[in-house]
C-alpha cells in the first residue's frame, strides 16, 4: 500500500508541535523561555523528524525511539538550557508524557478529515488546555501548600525555583538588617557560574577562609542561626534579584539575603528555597 507524503506539511506539523511541548515543559520546569531558542530546537526536532522520515522509512522501531529520544535531549538541553542530566531526563520523560496527551486529545476530536489548519487549531487547543493545568496546580500549591515560584537573577542569568513560605523563618541579616532567605545548594549552581559556585562549597567547609575570598561580588559572610536544640552559623551571600510570584502580585526583593542550608534534605523535595515570612505578612 502506497500513500503521498508531503515533507513540508511533516516539517510544518513537527515544528509547531515541538514549540508547544517545549513551552509546556518549560513551564512545568520553571525555566526561563527564550522564545527564538524554543523555536530553534524545535526546528532542530521538525528536521530531524523529516530526515528519519527519508533515511528511515523502514526502520526497527527501538532504533527509532532512541533516535528521536537523542534529539529529544538535544533540544531541551538547547531550548531549555537544561544542564543537569537528572533533571534533563524528567523533562524527557514529561515531553514523551505531553506528547502522549496531546496526541491522545487529537486522536479522541471527531474530525474525520484532518486538514493543516484543523490540525493547528487542535494542537492549540491542547496546548490552552495544558496550560490551564498547570496553571491551577500552581494556585493549589500557592493555596493550601503556601508553595509559590520563585526568580533569582545573578549577572543577567534569570532562573526559577519554588519557595515554601515557613512562618517559623523569621531569620534577620545582622549586617544589613534584610530578611534571609534559606536555600539548597543547587539554586547557587545554577544562577552561577561553576567556578564560583566551587569556591563557595569550598567556602562552606573551610570557614576560616572566609578573609581574603575572591567571591566580593557576592558579600559572602557566615550567619547564626538558632532552632529547637541545635544552632549554629550558615553561609549567607548577597544577589541581584529575587521575586516571589504570588497569585495576587508579584513581590520584588533587591539584593536579597540568601543563607545555605546546613542540611538540604530538611527543606523537601518540592521547593528550594525557604522563604521568610517577613516579606509575605
Amino acid at each position: 500500500m502506497y500513500y503521498d507524503v508531503y515533507i513540508d506539511i511533516v516539517f510544518l506539523t513537527n515544528l509547531l508541535m515541538d514549540y508547544l511541548l517545549l513551552r509546556i515543559v518549560g513551564k512545568l520546569f520553571l525555566r526561563k523561555r527564550n522564545r527564538g531558542r524554543i523555536l530553534l530546537a524545535a526546528a532542530i526536532g521538525a528536521l530531524f523528524s523529516c530526515l528519519i522520515l527519508y533515511v528511515l522509512p523502514d526502520g526497527i522501531f527501538p532504533v527509532k525511539v532512541l533516535l528521536h529520544g537523542g534529539c529529544a535531549w538535544i533540544m531541551l538541553v538547547l531550548g531549555l538550557d537544561l544542564k543537569k542530566n537528572g533533571l534533563v531526563m524528567k523533562a524527557l520523560v514529561s515531553v514523551y508524557l505531553m506528547a502522549f496527551f496531546m496526541g491522545g486529545l487529537m486522536e479522541a476530536a471527531p474530525i474525520k478529515n484532518m486538514t493543516l489548519i484543523r490540525f493547528l487549531v487542535m494542537a492549540l487547543g491542547a496546548y490552552m488546555g495544558l496550560d490551564v493545568l498547570i496553571y491551577l496546580s500552581d494556585s493549589f500549591r500557592a493555596r493550601w501548600k503556601n508553595i509559590y515560584p520563585v526568580t533569582l537573577s545573578y549577572q543577567g542569568n534569570v532562573q526559577q525555583f519554588f519557595g515554601l513560605l515557613d512562618t517559623g523563618n523569621l531569620l534577620v541579616d545582622p549586617m544589613n538588617q534584610k530578611e534571609v532567605f534559606v536555600i539548597k545548594p543547587e539554586v547557587l549552581e545554577a544562577v552561577m557560574p561553576e567556578e564560583k559556585a566551587d569556591r563557595l562549597r569550598h567556602l562552606k567547609e573551610n570557614p576560616g577562609e572566609l578573609e581574603g575570598t575572591e567571591l566580593t561580588d557576592l558579600h559572602p559572610h557566615f550567619l547564626p542561626y538558632q532552632t529547637i536544640g541545635e544552632e549554629g552559623v550558615m553561609l549567607a551571600v548577597v544577589l541581584e534579584d529575587l521575586c516571589i510570584h504570588t497569585p495576587r502580585e508579584v513581590i520584588h526583593v533587591a539584593n536579597p539575603v540568601l543563607a545555605l542550608a546546613v542540611e538540604p534534605s530538611a527543606l523537601g523535595k518540592e521547593y528550594q528555597v525557604l522563604l521568610n515570612s517577613r516579606i509575605l505578612h
